[in-house]
């Protein structure tokens, strides 16, 4: 990346506008061993480019190209006004000084590689015309695999405007930059064999109108190499993306501050018998049909969620803070799924899935959360070290109801702690744990009747609890192994 002007973004920042993160920390109610909230957001900052407004164009003057079915090679910095249509031909970006390309209703197809190629450039600027409508079409097969975008940039890319771009991508992806990639504005009709929209190190959105479908992913980052890179953050727009593989998916983190989501993945999640199940994506040449998915943390502070997907809805590999918005998901897997901890502060979620909320460490400290599960409705597994295995429920008001059959609603291979908040559950296996279970605080209901107990089943729900399966729990007794006469 050249003379780049970077824009450090995290937790740390919303803290500043609501989380009040400097008041967290994570409590470990067995052995009261804290887990400081600010490791996390030492390990959340996101790097985006945010120089646009620093691109000094001031020395050029405007030229106007019209497209007369002739290739145009860009070999010097500018401002370009482009109009009109070619085939069979493409715009060629190869300078060493910032370009401005401004669309203003342009028709271009090359059957033979990219529509727009930025081979090199120090910064580019798409601009997209007010009311206009701009048309990018490429081929099923490239000359040069070395580029795989209908618009394709080797160096940074900045898109805005209040116009139109369509992007036909017949060979494999949509928009693609090989370092950053921001999109301030502007509408856009994505239909690609592969990913949508692509940034190497970034995908940096500001507001825009998106309608994506895609036989891979929706929009990703995918610098799997570098730590401080391959990170996405949104803060707001409409997005509306139907594709076979993740919906939104960085290799590293994810911010998420507002906006519009309408997500399906795969074909959906599938329902039989009345429950949701299965994981696999058959229809899909991707492994991973993701709602929205982060190799690292993910954050949600707002925001309008609606996610249908045959994969986990919302997961991240390490550990998620969702503090406001509202979601209504759907999955034949996980809900929402973090290897590390979740945190719910906020927001109202409606969920059917298999499972409803899955991480080694989950804290809900408020929101409005209604559950309908086949399988967990909250479960709390040992998927990383840096947490032990709990459920702890703060506040809010959370509404869990159970399929029949082999199923938990709060589910621990570790500890439950209850301080507040309002549990509401129906289900033949209100709770299933391994370690402790303490009721300090809220409203616990259990099958319409208020309860000061937190019962333990031995094999769910499938067996009535099994044998003392609805043993009462002191709050202190623990327990060996799951099943076995020798539970106690």
């Amino acid at each position: 990346m050249k003379n780049k002007k970077i824009f450090i973004y995290g937790l740390s920042t919303l803290a500043l506008v609501g989380i009040g993160v400097g008041s967290y920390l994570y409590f470990n109610n067995e052995d009261n061993k804290t887990v400081n909230i600010d490791k996390i957001i030492k390990e959340n900052t996101v790097s985006v480019i945010d120089e646009d407004s620093d691109i000094d164009f001031s020395k050029y003057s405007e030229e106007e190209i019209k497209l007369d079915n002739k290739s145009v090679t860009i070999s010097k910095g500018g401002i370009y006004k482009i109009s009109g249509s070619i085939s069979n031909e493409n715009i060629v970006v190869n300078t060493e000084e910032n370009v401005k390309l401004i669309l203003n209703g342009v028709s271009i197809t090359n059957s033979g590689g990219p529509a727009i190629l930025i081979e090199n450039a120090k910064n580019t600027v798409i601009e997209l015309v007010d009311g206009t409508v701009n048309t990018l079409t490429d081929g099923e097969n490239y000359t040069n695999i070395e580029y795989d975008g209908c618009l394709y940039s080797a160096d940074d890319l900045i898109i805005s405007g209040s116009g139109k771009l369509v992007v036909n991508g017949k060979y494999m992806d949509g928009i693609v930059s090989k370092d950053d990639l921001k999109i301030v504005s502007g509408i856009y009709e994505i239909n690609v064999s592969d990913d949508g929209i692509r940034g190497k190190d970034s995908v940096y959105i500001v507001d825009g109108e998106f309608t994506i479908k895609a036989g891979g992913d929706g929009i990703k980052a995918t610098n799997d190499t570098e730590t401080d890179k391959g990170n996405i953050r949104i803060d707001g727009g409409t997005f509306k993306i139907e594709v076979d593989g993740d919906g939104i998916q960085a290799e590293q983190k994810i911010i998420i501050e507002n906006g519009t989501y309408d997500i399906k993945t795969g074909n959906g999640a599938t329902v039989s018998n009345g429950k949701m199940f299965g994981t696999t994506n058959a229809n899909s040449n991707s492994e991973s049909a993701k709602g929205i998915k982060a190799g690292n943390n993910l954050v949600i502070y707002n925001g309008e969620f609606v996610v249908n997907t045959s994969d986990d809805g919302i997961h991240t590999d390490g550990d998620m803070v969702i503090t406001n918005g509202n979601m209504v998901i759907k999955s034949s897997d996980d809900a929402i799924h973090a290897d590390g901890m979740i945190t719910i502060d906020g927001g109202t979620f409606e969920i059917t899935a298999a499972e409803g909320i899955e991480a080694t460490y989950v804290k809900i400290n408020n929101g409005e959360i209604k559950i309908s599960a086949s399988d967990d409705g909250i479960n709390a597994g040992n998927k990383s070290k840096n947490y032990d295995v709990t459920i702890e429920i703060n506040g809010g008001n959370i509404t869990i109801n159970m399929g029949q059959g082999d199923t938990d609603a709060i589910d621990a291979n570790g500890n439950i702690y209850i301080n507040g908040g309002t549990v509401n559950i129906t289900a033949n296996s209100p709770f299933d744990y391994d370690g402790e279970a303490k009721l300090t605080g809220g409203k616990l209901i259990v099958n319409g009747t208020e309860t000061k107990t937190i019962t333990n089943q031995m094999m769910g729900g499938g067996m009535n609890g099994g044998m003392n399966g609805n043993m009462p729990q002191d709050g202190n007794m623990k327990r060996g192994n799951r099943g076995g006469m020798n539970r106690y």
